[in-house]
């Protein structure tokens, strides 16, 4: 009877924790998407004729950095549960975007972060929990 109770506290351990993982990582990629969208937006509301100096200001720099500071920080944390190859390719598109927004390039900056948008929402859509996922 101990032995039976002992499995079944290691499998409920084990559920709650693939669980929270679950959880840790969808709350990740939602701020992700979230943010990437805000970015799109004042992207795209930028016309084609105006000085894209004063477009790309302090604050849209300061976000992508701060988004960038976010996903370095949880990419370090979701590599025990994830392909790092995977995490890896949304960085690579998130420094991409950084730094034609420091660069005052509209066009690739919308590129890149078009980019990270599709990454993010696909990794977010086709990570789940598995049995691979939980040992």
């Amino acid at each position: 009877m101990t032995r039976l109770f002992i499995i079944l506290g290691l499998v409920a351990a084990l559920l709650a924790l693939a669980t929270l993982e679950q959880v840790y990582i969808d709350r990740t990629y939602s701020k992700m998407i979230r943010e990437t969208n805000v970015l799109l937006a004042v992207v795209a509301a930028t016309p084609e004729n105006e000085d894209k100096e004063a477009f790309f200001s302090d604050s849209v720099k300061s976000r992508v950095d701060a988004l960038h500071e976010y996903w370095m920080k949880q990419e370090r944390k979701m590599c025990i549960f994830t392909r790092h190859m995977e995490l890896s390719y949304i960085s690579d598109a998130l420094i991409y975007a950084q730094n034609f927004i420091h660069f005052h390039n509209k066009e690739e900056a919308s590129a890149g972060l078009e980019r990270l948008r599709y990454l993010v929402t696909t990794y977010s859509k086709i990570y789940g929990i598995n049995f691979t996922n939980i040992l």
